[in-house]
């Protein structure tokens, strides 16, 4: 059985995918970060960690004009995929 579909619906559906969230690049890679770090686990740890100390200390590693992220969760990672935040791994 077919059903007709109004051209608004469509325009609709259309505009609507074309606008989500989803297809917005991530800076950086989640690629390039699991290279540095070795778990997704730690990666957020780590940038949890790192954006609260922006947040309460105002401290920035880099000039904020090179931060491609306003968020300071994005900072973070940032400064994670540039090298400033060391990882230390741990002894097992």
């Amino acid at each position: 059985m077919y059903t007709f579909v109004n051209l608004l619906d469509i325009l609709h559906i259309v505009s609507y995918s074309n606008n989500r969230e989803c297809d917005i690049v991530i800076y950086p890679s989640i690629d390039k970060l699991l290279n540095i770090v070795d778990s997704k686990y730690e990666l957020v740890h780590i940038a949890a960690r790192r954006s609260k100390q922006i947040a309460k200390e105002g401290y920035l590693q880099m000039p904020e004009s090179e931060y491609k992220s306003k968020k300071n969760i994005g900072r973070a990672l940032e400064e994670v995929a540039e090298g400033l935040i060391e990882v230390k791994k741990r002894d097992e």
